[in-house]
């Protein structure tokens, strides 16, 4: 006799019918009853661990240790579930083998290798003063983030001036924490944008534009003391929206209402290089800068305006104004000059045009257009942040980092 294969585990050489049903309705019965079950543990697991959490038995994160301790453990098999990697992610820096992101929402660093893509740490220890960290800067073994004062959802100052705004200064080998600086001498508003060179690291005080207090705050790398301050009421200082640095001068980038400038200092003296004052068109509220040998390269953010200036470092003179065509710029929100290429993000929608959500890549020999890199899916997502190292890419994105290779604008990795 020819019988039917089994399905579900019911087998079908069972000549009453009524039998067959009441085993089949069983069999559901015990189903349910032990998925009820497993529900049962996860809920009483989910709130065992929360109890314990509360009551402080087992922290998320174990202290780091202090600068002159060892390290802890690195843990690849963090929970996400527990520390997310990124938490509306909004700075990146990278040094060597590894890669650091800033978490506004989270108050938290995360950082992962940049060959594997591996997570290595979540840096979020109490110590650290982490409070809507904004900028970050990276040299040698030393990392430098700036916490914001300002209130993270609402936008507006709900707290006593300067009582989250502060630098914390970690050490990159094993994310300890080496100091946070806040003294008052400080003058700390709006701390932002933040870079190194030399021996200095020069700090964007937002929040003391048009005004007369430290718009620009210069501190001693080795030991985080005020060197000097720059107040807002000096010519192309009073509206500061962006920085980048070289080891040797420090560049920024003011819109004080509708005229743009660049703004040069030297960055071993202190004293002012030049202020390059938009002349036409060629500084339309100028904000992402790149500098790369003897080129310097200014985002230009303008609703239909957008376009790209490039100047001579040496002298400031105009070299070309690259404006948009074909849909190659859609937000400009970010630009970095590398390896005779330069590269520059588009938002997702900040514009009419179909360009958004890409990376648009020119010649920085000529300022032709090389190619405009898009990836399916989320590859490029709110792209905002770009950094060039050695032959990659970094894009930061609105949840993830994307990893391009610098020569064809392949994608290497996508790291969530």
């Amino acid at each position: 006799m020819t019988t039917s294969p089994p399905r579900h585990d019911v087998s079908f050489d069972i000549s009453d019918a009524a039998e067959l049903l009441i085993k089949v309705a069983r069999r559901k019965g015990r189903r349910r009853r032990l998925l009820a079950g497993a529900v049962l543990l996860i809920v009483t697991v989910m709130i065992v661990v929360l109890v314990i959490f509360v009551a402080g038995g087992v922290p998320i994160s174990a202290p780091r240790p202090s600068s002159s301790n060892a390290a802890r453990p690195t843990d690849v098999h963090l929970s996400s579930a527990l520390v997310p990697r990124f938490d509306s992610p909004v700075a990146i820096a990278v040094s060597g083998s590894d890669v650091w992101v800033v978490n506004i929402a989270g108050n938290s660093i995360t950082e992962f290798n940049a060959n594997t893509g591996s997570l290595v740490r979540v840096i979020n220890a109490k110590d650290d003063s982490f409070h809507h960290p904004d900028g970050i800067a990276i040299q040698g073994s030393h990392l430098w983030i700036t916490n914001g004062n300002e209130d993270f959802v609402t936008g507006t100052s709900n707290h006593r001036l300067a009582k989250y705004s502060s630098i914390t200064e970690l050490n990159t080998s094993n994310g300890s924490l080496v100091r946070v600086i806040n003294a008052p001498a400080d003058h700390f508003l709006q701390s932002g944008p933040i870079v190194v060179s030399g021996s200095h690291v020069w700090v964007v005080n937002s929040n003391s534009t048009q005004s007369s207090r430290a718009a620009l705050i210069e501190l001693n790398a080795s030991n985080g003391s005020l060197v000097r301050d720059y107040g807002g009421n000096i010519d192309g200082l009073n509206g500061i929206l962006n920085m980048t640095a070289t080891a040797t001068d420090v560049w920024l980038t003011d819109s004080n209402g509708t005229e743009g400038s660049v703004t040069e200092i030297n960055s071993r003296t202190g004293s002012l290089v030049r202020v390059i004052k938009a002349k036409g068109n060629d500084l339309i509220a100028p904000d992402a800068i790149s500098v790369d040998g003897s080129h310097v390269w200014i985002g230009n953010i303008q609703n239909g305006r957008n376009a790209l200036t490039e100047l001579n470092a040496r002298t400031g003179s105009l070299i070309r104004v690259i404006r948009a065509k074909a849909n190659q710029f859609n937000g400009l929100l970010e630009v970095v000059a590398h390896n005779s290429h330069v590269w520059v993000t588009n938002g997702d929608g900040y514009e009419g045009g179909g360009n958004t959500n890409s990376v648009t890549e020119l010649n920085a020999r000529t300022g032709s257009l090389q190619r405009i890199i898009k990836v399916k899916g989320h590859g490029l997502y709110v792209a905002t942040e770009i950094v060039a190292s050695n032959s990659k890419l970094w894009i930061l994105n609105g949840d993830s980092v994307s990893e391009l290779n610098q020569n064809n604008g392949s994608l290497v990795q996508i790291i969530k």
